[in-house]
C-alpha cells in the first residue's frame, strides 16, 4: 500500500496541504511561528494518540459495547538539545463505555502492540510510550507500559 500527500508553504499561514478531496492540513513553520498552529511534533503525537483511538474504538465496538463517550490526553516529553526528539508520551484514555477493565486495557494494549502503526514505528525509534486508563469516571491504572499477554 503507497500513501502520498503534498503541501506548500503559504506566507500567510505556514506549511498548507494540497489535498483536493481531504480537510486543510496545516503545520507550524519557524518563521511565522504561529501558536494557534500545530508543530510537526505535536503533529506527530496527534497522529499517534489519533491512531490509538481509531483502535480502540474499533476493538471494543467490535466487541457489541456502547462507548458513550471517549476522550485522550497526551503527555510528553522532548529531549532539551538538538533534535529534540520525542523522548516519552503517555496516553490517558477517557472511557465510558459497557466494558470490564479487561476489556478496556486489552483493546488499549492490543493498539499499542498489535495494530497502531504511527506509535509502533515512534515505539521503535525509541519513545517511551505509557498509558493511563479512566474507566467510566475510575482510574484504573496510571504510566503503564504496554503488553500483550
Amino acid at each position: 500500500m503507497t500513501l502520498s500527500i503534498s503541501f506548500h508553504y503559504d506566507r500567510e499561514v505556514g506549511f498548507k496541504s494540497d489535498s483536493a478531496e481531504m480537510e486543510t492540513v496545516y503545520l507550524r513553520d519557524p518563521i511565522i511561528n504561529n501558536p494557534m498552529i500545530y508543530s510537526p511534533t505535536e503533529t506527530m503525537l496527534f497522529a499517534m494518540s489519533g491512531c490509538s483511538s481509531y483502535d480502540v474504538v474499533l476493538i471494543i465496538s467490535r466487541m457489541r459495547k456502547e462507548i458513550k463517550k471517549y476522550g485522550m490526553q497526551v503527555d510528553a516529553e522532548r529531549e532539551t538539545e538538538e533534535p529534540k526528539v520525542l523522548k516519552s508520551a503517555n496516553f490517558t484514555y477517557t472511557i465510558d463505555a459497557e466494558v470490564t477493565e479487561e476489556q478496556a486495557l486489552r483493546a488499549i494494549n492490543l493498539s499499542l502492540e498489535k495494530y497502531c502503526s504511527v506509535t509502533i514505528l515512534a515505539r521503535r525509534g525509541g519513545v517511551r510510550v505509557t498509558y493511563s486508563l479512566i474507566l467510566n469516571g475510575k482510574k484504573v491504572c496510571e504510566k503503564q507500559e504496554p503488553k500483550l499477554d
